[in-house]
């Protein structure tokens, strides 16, 4: 009876910490389930039709899985959006999709606990592995940093290559810690090889997994006695880590441009990203440490780019104190001590060696930390545990545990609840960070959609366009916004002397010859962005806005078509323009719209001309045609399209409901 009652005890006390990790996640993070699609959800999710699986068939799921914008990129992720979709009742429920994240978030405590307590009863035997591990798991799920990850719904890309990456880790260390063994290096490949490549078609990241366990091994596992042992671990790391990365360098010293081509979208070169990156490594360093709420946001693009180790001095102090750690790091794994200040220094910095160095990303997500974070965690857990056991008392140094956990998740509970509704999201971001350009176009959006257009709408669009003069996204948002104000005044409450502006960002005045100047002037401006920087990024994307809110002939957009072509024309002007192909697909839409057919089918042409495998443009030259009834003519578009066998499963949900508005137009024709 006391061996089953010690057995029923030994059970629960294993499935326990697992019961109140979920518990305790889904308690922090349950009021911020009902928030709303944000930012990048749109286009990858709520506006993507390859996320709109109707039926489990494989040809439909095929589709789904390389139904991102992006083409083959993060197909899993697509996948998963798709899938929640459909079982979503086939809508865009906001609370299946964020409650699917917030499970993934969940998995990956669990390994978080399960790989904790494997690596800390291997690198120090004589420390309590699952009680440090529990408070690991715990901790690094209820941090406010993770809030980003989990609630943002597209950042599931983010967690599924977690997911994948730590499943990969425990697979590895399975076969690590059983090296002896016949099958242990079958093992360790799969893990690194299963958890990098399946993790990959979540995100690209996933593939820094083998650096991951090169870590792990030096800082925390015990070197292996037996010769045979040692030439596998040799030949493991020799294959898996070092030679990829031989190679992966010798590829980006011959092929270049795979770096520097998209830096011709940002507002950066090379050197000064890798210059502010060093701010903001030691950033995301102080937001773990001390992640106070009001420093936390969805956009950090208010961060100052570094000109130069001077420009500014920080920047020089920055690297000084990575180069410190990284340096204390190793040479704490050559001399075997203090493993786990090496392990939470190296993973980290690890964690971030692709995301924050070379590659041309916009310089801080909050997201980029999900991973990494999980070494630091780890780290100073364990080092707390070290260096207060045995100084005060087991339940003070559980009360400090303790009291990390509560303050921490009190934060989380605090910013998810936040995140619940857009009006308090908005509301605190741009309140948090009132010079970020983005926070600012988010809280306007959020005001007008509860109030209609608005003076304080305006303002923040006009904040936000001052805040970043390199785009003109929110200066053309400033102009469509005084279009809503205008159509909305009534000349009756003019004012004799109101006077002209002068410049576009003048204060606005409720006067309809103020309003016409102004609205001069922004458009103006526009024109002048668009001559100084032949690239901006958004541009594009706001020209096609503009273009669609054009032909949906929205209110705000009746009379813009004037001041619409010029835009586009001085986009074309420059030969160099960014994407310049889209440009013409956006120019015949226009062009269209006003019935000048044939010039619109010369830029349709022109577009595919320059870029002959981007499946949507022949979709937009099949729907002019279809709006012509030529439907023959739209059929042989999309069967030449799809001769080049480039389609992926975002094409051909587009191809297929161009092919069922043919087949509806021919019915209706047919007496």
């Amino acid at each position: 009876m006391n061996y089953v009652k010690t057995t029923v005890l030994q059970s629960a006390n294993k499935v326990l910490p697992v019961f109140v990790l979920i518990a305790v996640i889904f308690a922090v993070y349950f009021n911020g389930l009902s928030g709303p699609f944000l930012a990048d959800d749109y286009p990858n999710i709520v506006d993507n039709n390859g996320a709109l699986l109707k039926q489990l068939k494989l040809d439909d799921l095929q589709g789904a899985f390389s139904s991102g914008p992006s083409g083959a990129r993060r197909p899993l992720a697509h996948l998963s959006f798709a899938l929640n979709y459909y079982f979503a009742g086939q809508k865009f429920d906001k609370v299946a999709f964020k409650l699917t994240n917030v499970a993934i978030h969940v998995l990956n405590s669990i390994l978080v606990f399960f790989i904790s307590k494997l690596l800390i009863r291997a690198a120090t035997p004589n420390l309590p592995p699952a009680k440090l591990a529990f408070v690991v798991a715990l901790i690094w799920a209820v941090h406010p940093l993770q809030v980003s990850t989990v609630l943002y719904v597209v950042q599931r890309m983010t967690s599924l290559a977690c997911l994948f990456t730590l499943g990969g880790l425990l697979v590895f260390l399975h076969g690590r810690l059983g090296i002896g063994k016949s099958n242990g290096l079958f093992w360790m490949i799969l893990g690194s090889l299963g958890g990098s490549g399946i993790g990959f078609f979540a995100k690209e990241n996933a593939l820094l997994l083998p650096l991951l366990i090169l870590v792990v091994e030096v800082s925390l596992l015990p070197r292996p006695i037996e010769k045979v042992d040692v030439n596998k671990l040799k030949g493991f790391y020799g294959c898996l880590v070092v030679l990829p990365a031989i190679i992966g360098c010798i590829y980006l010293v011959w092929h270049p441009e795979i770096v520097l081509r998209d830096y011709q979208v940002r507002e950066f070169t090379l050197f000064e990203r890798i210059m502010t990156e060093f701010r903001v490594l030691i950033y995301y360093l102080s937001l773990l440490f001390y992640p106070d709420n009001t420093q936390l946001a969805l956009f950090h693009d208010d961060f100052s780019i570094s000109k130069g180790f001077l420009q500014p001095i920080t920047t020089l102090y920055s690297c000084v104190l990575i180069v410190f750690l990284v340096g204390l790091a190793i040479l704490n794994v050559h001399a075997r001590k203090m493993p786990f200040l090496s392990v939470a220094v190296l993973w980290f910095f690890a964690g971030h060696s692709m995301e924050s160095t070379i590659y041309p990303l916009e310089l801080v997500f909050e997201h980029r930390n999900y991973l990494p974070s999980i070494g630091v965690v780890f780290g100073v857990v364990v080092l707390i545990y070290q260096a207060f056991a045995g100084v005060i008392a087991a339940s003070l140094l559980n009360a400090l545990y303790a009291g990390i956990v509560v303050s921490l998740g009190l934060a989380t509970y605090t910013r998810a609840t936040i995140w619940g509704r857009l009006d308090s999201f908005a509301y605190f971001e741009v309140r948090n960070h009132p010079d970020s350009p983005r926070t600012n176009s988010i809280y306007a959006n959020a005001l007008e959609l509860k109030s209609g257009p608005n003076l304080e709408t305006y303002r923040h669009y006009l904040v936000a366009s001052r805040l970043n003069t390199y785009e003109v996204a929110s200066l053309m948002e400033v102009y469509m916004e005084l279009n809503r104000l205008s159509h909305f005044h009534d000349p009756a409450q003019d004012k004799a002397d109101s006077g002209l502006p002068k410049t576009y960002d003048d204060e606005l005045i409720l006067d309809s010859r103020y309003m016409g100047a102004l609205k001069a002037l922004l458009h103006r401006e526009i024109i002048r962005r668009i001559n100084a920087r032949t690239y901006p990024l958004r541009t594009v994307a706001s020209l096609r806005n503009a273009a669609n809110c054009l032909i949906d002939r929205h209110y705000e957009c009746l009379e813009i078509a004037a001041d619409l072509n010029e835009w586009i024309d001085a986009a074309l002007a420059q030969p160099d323009f960014f994407d310049v192909a889209m440009i013409y697909v956006i120019k015949a839409k226009v062009v269209f719209n006003q019935g000048n057919i044939d010039r619109a089918f010369e830029y349709m042409d022109k577009a595919i001309e320059l870029s002959p495998r981007r499946m949507y443009f022949y979709a937009e030259k099949a729907h002019l045609l279809i709006t012509l009834s030529k439907f023959d003519q739209a059929e042989q578009v999309l069967l030449s399209a799809e001769q080049l066998n480039v389609a992926n499963g975002f094409d051909k949900q587009e191809f297929a409901g161009l092919r069922k508005i043919i087949s509806t137009e021919l019915s209706n024709a047919t007496p």
